[in-house]
């Protein structure tokens, strides 16, 4: 995820062998949408996503047919008053939406960990929701941050994550934690994460509700249930 994989320390967690293997392809789907920016201000990036590409057949099974073989639609995009040809397309497929899922609720963990100083309980509920670069506009970023005044970002020393990674979060430091976090602003998951019994049912609830409305929104549990059916192809593409 990180420009030569040089990654500040932070955020581990501990978990099963399950989740730790099993997720490689959604990390993988997330590394390659995090890195995909409408118009390439880094020179790095670009290799890295080639690079990607490989990974992305082994691990994750026909996401790039997915994504790439989809409708897509020339666009004209205005940075700074000039114009530059681009292609929008749709990365709204099933396998695309899976992946995604997976690896935001594994950033849910480690932002609840990271924040209570402890892992969440089997018990708990995770909401999470994802957007890519053209999916979260600047009113929605700022109305969702209204309620998240904290920031953290991974530093080590002098080395920092700078926009490669941040958080925007709020926390009861005991049961709860909500937050937005992106990733080379390309990447952004909305979470809410809590184990605590006042919270966990009407939470369910409301985020249920949510999540109906949300096609991008998914309401899950800490055992990851998304991991049994993660490595199933599905051929059909989401218009």
């Amino acid at each position: 995820m990180f420009k030569k994989r040089d990654r500040p320390k932070g955020w581990e967690f501990a978990c099963c062998s399950r989740c730790n293997q099993g997720t490689r392809g959604a990390d993988a789907v997330a590394q390659f949408f995090a890195k995909m920016e409408p118009i390439q201000r880094e020179d790095w990036k670009l290799p890295d996503l080639l690079s990607l590409k490989s990974t992305l057949e082994l691990e994750a099974p026909g996401v790039i047919d997915e994504v790439f073989g989809a409708r897509r639609k020339r666009i004209l995009l205005n940075q700074r008053g000039i114009l530059h040809n681009a292609e929008a397309f749709r990365a709204d497929g099933p396998l695309t939406k899976k992946y995604l899922d997976i690896f935001s609720a594994k950033i849910a963990m480690a932002a609840f960990c990271n924040f209570v100083q402890r892992p969440i309980e089997p018990n708990g509920v995770i909401f999470t929701e994802w957007y890519l670069n053209g999916g979260l506009s600047q009113n929605a970023y700022e109305e969702i941050t209204k309620i998240l005044p904290m920031f953290a970002q991974l530093e080590q020393g002098k080395k920092i994550s700078g926009d490669q990674f941040y958080a925007r979060y709020n926390t009861d430091s005991r049961r709860i934690v909500a937050a937005l976090i992106s990733f080379h602003s390309s990447l952004h998951i909305n979470i809410v994460a809590t184990d605590g019994e006042e919270f966990v049912g009407p939470l369910a609830e409301r985020l249920d509700q949510a999540h109906e409305q949300r096609p991008t929104a998914n309401l899950t549990t800490p055992g990851l249930p998304e991991l049994e059916t993660a490595e199933t192809p599905i051929p059909s593409i989401a218009s």
